[in-house]
């Protein structure tokens, strides 16, 4: 990019009144420093026309350059999103992705990301959000090649992006117009992991120049498994020719990535329980979830009934990812008012999702329960130091080994715009027309086994199940194949879905006042099939013991064959007063549609001749229909924003501030796997939802001198009433205040030290039982001992807080004095050296 954001979040305790009192005298006497030292001069990308300053776009939208994402030192994607005002995610998913995204305090009703679009340069890597075992953190991952992460939240994102009426990020790449690069090795300190981060960029003749970079890592992950867990690969690069005097470009981009990452899985954990609060959180012994997981060398790998009826070993290895894309930008110029941008992309992509669930279950639930035809008696290590003994804990781990095939995630996507500026009296009238393509396809296939092992944090093994006569009952503690959540989930798929979007905006810009609107006509077209698991049979998975039968189930039960289209229209509409140069004022109202992909299938709403079911043939269950399928087939957010967007100077130093006022509505219809989300402790069903919040966004930076200080927070009212609910009641783990800080100083050519926090207020789950929230603090020093030579010390989690930040929070058992709960938190302390040579 030509020009750099230096600037990112604002912290509330700057205020708003102090920040507009100071501007005016400051900015009259040195109105260029204030531009030079702020972000809002820089010309806002994504999702938007693209001739706009933050200052003058009447759209929430922040970036946050590589320097500071480097500084608050996130272990994941979800942790760069905490970073960003509006989006509210628990950051505890891990490296390997499959984070809950929301947005403005409008939740996540299962899982994923469903109102948010990640994209790479100007494109989205996947259609959807919330691709079931797909979802879009688990392909995109910030490297050295991005030079700023760009988010706009609401507005223009419900009309010039597709299936993206929350929010925008995009990740924007160097291009190498400035020749330089480096070369930085990572080492865990207390931990096994080890990272290799690169880039250069520079000219190949007369304008013509590249970028290329990516990164190398290794290792077994702060949670401290006891095999290879992270093992990835990943090189990006472009390659820029201009044309004529630099105004006309075309850029050509690739990326090869190889992953694999874990997914943080949960663990138990103590708390006090009194009046429906959960508090004081802390480690469950033997199974401290900040440095331990149910990652075990006794279960890093399984059986599985593959989609041809036969046993296949494989890994259990998080999530993995393969990807290879090719993709140009052309933008040309034609004279003085009319632009054409096309971006275009083809990739090919795939992956897999293998993990451990957790849930916690007493050992007397499970003596006396029927598994395979029998009523289990006993119960003992399948393998471990202990192989063979009888298991007497008071409490073990039943949930699914999941193993997911992502055979196809590949897309086809293009975005042609045409852009003229027109003048029109005093004012200028810039018109933006364009047409989005997208194919997307899904294929997978589940293998959902039904697995016992032991609640340890430190290589749990797996339990075997006996009955009285000492026959086994499971074979390697599994005690079932693809049928941990029924014939629903034992499910094979190939699905195609193409969306077409037309849109285009007009914006009337003036000395005073700018205008806009944007309207945008969206068809989606789904195809392929969908089969569900058939009947229960049984199998011998060990062919020395064939009386060793287990149950088992593939998919070749019902059969749905996709064959229909939805279309649907988004708009958005703001205007901006300019205060001043250095402040501004603005409105918007957007209403944004959200096509809802493969959660429609498999849950009746699929008739037999392959369109969507209507609620007439749901109730009369005609045509194959069990449920009303057009209605919940998109969901469409209903959002309203009031803001301000300052900048000044206050004691010696320069400031930006913008504070936005939020309300909006969704409704939503999905499905969900979790027996905990699902009404009766099954999981597979379909969760109807409408949710209503208010809050506001408060963003900002001070800078002065070697000072950096950035913070954001996010303040949201958010209510859900669930399906034949009278009344709305506080929507699950979404806090009322996320936040996170950050402040730097760097003494000149000697050092630099930061400090970080993130943090959040309480959450309620789904009985509305609220758990506490906490703030977790980093810390690091980097020093400069040579010339182009950084020796830097990194420090995540500095006080060891077990912050849950509500991801899985469950109340295993409050009868019991300290409560037992489940969930996922923040890793603990865990240090990291790096040294770094720039050239």
């Amino acid at each position: 990019m030509k020009a750099t954001y230096r600037t990112c979040v604002s912290a509330l305790a700057l205020g708003v009144a102090l920040p507009f009192s100071v501007a005016a005298s400051a900015q009259d006497a040195d109105a260029d420093a204030s531009v030079d030292a702020t972000g809002l001069n820089v010309i806002v990308v994504t999702a938007a026309a693209g001739n706009q300053t933050q200052l003058e776009s009447s759209i929430s939208v922040t970036a946050i350059d590589d320097a500071i994402i480097q500084n608050f030192q996130p272990q994941s994607e979800a942790e760069i999103f905490r970073l960003l005002p509006g989006i509210q995610t628990p950051g505890t998913s891990g490296p390997g992705g499959n984070a809950n995204i929301a947005v403005r305090g409008l939740p996540v009703a299962t899982g994923g990301a469903p109102f948010v679009q990640l994209q790479e340069d100007g494109l989205p890597l996947v259609l959807f959000g919330d691709i079931q075992f797909g979802n879009n953190d688990y392909w995109t991952k910030f490297d050295t090649t991005t030079a700023t992460v760009e988010a706009v939240r609401g507005g223009s994102a419900t009309t010039l992006a597709s299936q993206a009426p929350g929010a925008v990020i995009n990740y924007i790449s160097h291009t190498g117009e400035k020749e330089g690069g480096l070369v930085q090795l990572t080492k865990g300190v207390d931990f096994n992991d080890t990272k290799l981060d690169f880039r250069y960029g520079g000219g190949l003749g007369e304008d013509l120049y590249f970028h290329v970079g990516g990164y190398f890592q290794r290792g077994k992950d702060p949670l401290g498994v006891d095999y290879t867990i992270n093992d990835s690969i990943q090189v990006k690069g472009n390659l820029t020719k201009e044309f004529g005097d630099g105004a006309s470009f075309l850029r050509l981009f690739f990326k090869v990535a190889d992953t694999q990452g874990i997914n943080y899985t949960g663990a138990p954990a103590l708390a006090n329980f009194s009046g429906g609060k959960v508090t004081d959180i802390r480690a469950y012994p033997g199974f401290d979830g900040r440095s331990q997981t149910n990652y075990s060398i006794y279960n890093q790998n399984q059986l599985i009934l593959n989609r041809q009826g036969v046993f296949e070993r494989v890994g259990i290895d998080g999530i993995s990812t393969d990807q290879k894309y090719i993709g140009a930008q052309l933008h040309w110029e034609f004279g003085d008012n009319i632009t054409l941008d096309n971006r275009a992309r083809y990739s090919d992509v795939s992956g897999s999702f293998s993990s451990p669930f957790l849930n916690i279950a007493t050992r007397g639930s499970v003596i006396g329960s029927t598994v395979n035809g029998a009523t289990v008696a006993q119960i003992r290590y399948a393998d471990g130091p202990r192989a063979g003994q009888v298991f007497t804990g008071a409490l073990l781990d039943n949930n699914v080994n999941v193993t997911t095939n992502i055979r196809d995630l590949g897309a086809f996507v293009n975005d042609l715009v045409l852009t003229g500026e027109f003048d029109v009296g005093s004012m200028v009238l810039t018109a933006r027309g364009g047409f989005f393509y997208m194919d997307q396809t899904i294929a997978m296939d589940w293998h959902v086994n039904k697995s016992t092992r032991e609640l340890s944090g430190d290589n749990p093994s797996q339990l075997d199940l006996f009955d009285a006569a000492g026959n086994q009952l499971t074979y390697q503690g599994i005690s079932g194949y693809n049928n941990n959540w029924g014939s629903c989930c034992a499910r094979d798929y190939d699905l195609g879905y193409t969306n077409t979007a037309p849109y285009a905006q007009l914006v009337l810009d003036g000395d005073l006042f700018n205008f806009d609107a944007s309207v945008r006509f969206e068809r989606v077209a789904a195809s392929g099939y969908t089969i569900a698991g058939g009947n229960t049979f049984l199998v011998s998975p060990d062919p020395s013991r064939p009386n060793l039968r287990i149950e088992a189930i593939t998919a070749n039960g019902t059969r749905e064959q996709l064959d229909y289209s939805r279309s649907y229209t988004s708009w958005s509409v703001g205007g901006l007063f300019k205060a001043s140069s250095d402040v501004s004022v603005f409105a918007r109202a957007s209403r944004g549609g959200r096509f809802n992909a493969d959660r429609q299938t498999v849950g009746g709403k699929i008739a037999n001749d392959g369109s969507l079911c209507t609620g007439a043939q749901a109730l009369a269950g005609a045509n194959g229909c069990g449920a009303d399928g057009v209605t919940p087939s998109v969901d469409f957010v209903n959002q309203y924003e009031l803001g301000v967007k300052a900048r000044g100077g206050l004691a010696g130093g320069d400031w930006t501030a913008e504070l936005t006022l939020l309300k909006g509505d969704f409704s939503q219809s999905t499905f969900e796997l979790s027996a905990t989300r699902c009404p009766g402790g099954a999981g597979g069903c379909i969760i109807d939802s409408n949710y209503k919040s208010k809050g506001f966004e408060f963003f900002g930076t001070y800078r002065n001198g070697g000072l950096l200080f950035v913070a954001n927070a996010t303040y949201s009212d958010a209510q859900r009433k669930l399906s034949g609910a009278a009344n709305y009641t506080q929507a699950p783990f979404i806090p009322d205040l996320s936040y996170s800080l950050s402040a730097s100083y760097d003494f000149g050519d000697l050092a630099t030290f930061g400090l970080s926090a993130t943090g959040q207020t309480s959450v309620v789950d789904d009985a509305l039982r609220s758990y506490e929230g906490k703030t977790t603090f980093n810390a690091s020093l980097r020093v400069n001992p040579l010339d182009n030579l950084q020796v830097g010390l990194n420090v995540y989690n500095l006080f060891n807080t077990y912050d849950l930040r509500g991801n899985g929070a469950t109340l295993v058992n409050g009868g019991v004095t300290p409560a037992i709960v489940s969930g996922t938190p923040v890793p603990g302390r865990n240090v990291s050296a790096s040294i770094r040579l720039t050239f």
